[in-house]
């Protein structure tokens, strides 16, 4: 019989428990994952995956808006974007890649354990329900095991993607002051809009992010009154002057208007809020670059999404062959996917910002289709 040709160990992902890690949102164990490459090339994606902050919106027979689980089933093989290893354009394509799943409905900003009351809905009684906010130390542990593991990598790539967004400076921080001899980057998918200060407070109270703040060296002054997402932008951009903080969003991204809506923003207008963040952070600091592009989508280092293509035709994958997001996504005649590469490369980037923000441009070259 022939023989199957061998697959490098690069293109699997495997699978990784910290015994030590407090779990998921429902007290299930917590893992993350690693795809092996370059040790000398890290790159940590803090995942999307939604939020919770009251005892309906976390209890799972209610309305559920966060991924309450990371296991097995969390597995990023399947995903376009910077996971498709296999792509030669991909910037991370040799890069080890350590995917932390969001699973404590806390955007990684938790260290809580509350007891919810649960309204009767959908056929239950009311009654309590207790869960982890504990996003915090899940990632820690995972950032842990990757000092340990990699001690002495040459570039280090922070991305957050949709509710990992959020945290993703404060982690960028935590990294650069641990590897404080290599090359430090960060860039964030979406999230940019939440300019909400009022609307957040009981969202860090649920979670216990004061708690988080206070055992994070920089960070420890910070209060949870009046405190923005911007304010965890600017307050590491300030530590790390040297360091280009990113951020790319679409400009009229619904998923951030649905969880505005769920904070209580009756009619949430994604561009001004937008607007309002990217300045308030530019009035700050210096060191901070957007991206924001046609469309209402976020997650595009996740790729896919943009078109199937008429033609039927498979990809190397197997899969019906697309029009993946990330490699043709272009704003103003600026290819998003050079502006990416070039951001976590350490590169200088200047602003990019749709002025039609409302019809579509690609960046895209028809493949050479079999005969």
């Amino acid at each position: 019989m022939p023989t199957q040709p061998a697959i490098h160990a690069r293109h699997y992902w495997r699978n990784v428990l910290p015994a030590a890690a407090p779990g998921a949102s429902q007290g299930t164990p917590y893992s993350f994952w690693v795809k092996d490459g370059d040790p000398a090339k890290l790159a940590v994606i803090l995942s999307g995956g939604g939020a919770c902050w009251t005892g309906e919106n976390c209890a799972l027979h209610g309305r559920p808006h966060y991924r309450a689980y990371a296991g097995l089933e969390q597995d990023p093989s399947d995903f376009g974007g910077v996971f498709d290893t296999a792509n030669g354009e991909n910037p991370l394509a040799d890069y080890t890649l350590i995917f932390l799943p969001t699973a404590n409905g806390d955007v990684f900003l938790g260290d809580a354990e509350p007891i919810y009351d649960t309204p009767a809905m959908n056929g239950h009684p009311e009654g309590k329900l207790r869960i982890l906010h504990k996003g915090f130390d899940n990632a820690m542990l995972a950032l842990d095991w990757m000092f340990r593991t990699y001690p002495q990598p040459n570039t280090v790539t922070v991305i957050g993607w949709s509710a990992g967004v959020m945290a993703s400076p404060l982690y960028t921080h935590v990294v650069a002051c641990h590897y404080s001899n290599t090359q430090v980057t960060h860039f964030a998918d979406g999230g940019g809009a939440y300019r909400l200060s009022d609307k957040l407070a009981p969202l860090f109270k649920s979670w216990g992010t004061e708690n988080v703040l206070k055992r994070v060296a920089g960070f420890e002054d910070l209060s949870i009154d009046g405190l923005t997402f911007e304010d965890i932008y600017v307050r590491a951009a300030e530590l790390h002057p040297d360091i280009v903080f990113h951020q790319y969003n679409e400009r009229h991204d619904a998923v951030q208007g649905m969880f505005m809506q769920l904070m209580g923003e009756r009619s949430p207008d994604v561009p001004a809020k937008l607007d309002e963040a990217h300045a308030y952070i530019r009035s700050k600091v210096s060191n901070f670059r957007t991206y924001t592009s046609w469309g209402n989508d976020e997650a595009i280092i996740g790729g896919y999404y943009d078109a199937v293509l008429a033609k039927n035709a498979l990809d190397n994958r197997g899969h019906p062959h697309v029009l993946d997001r990330l490699y043709t996504r272009q704003t103003n005649g600026v290819r998003f996917l050079d502006w990416f590469a070039a951001a976590i490369s350490g590169k200088p980037v200047e602003d990019v910002a749709c002025m039609d923000c409302e019809t579509p441009e690609h960046h895209w070259k028809r493949p050479d289709y079999p005969q």
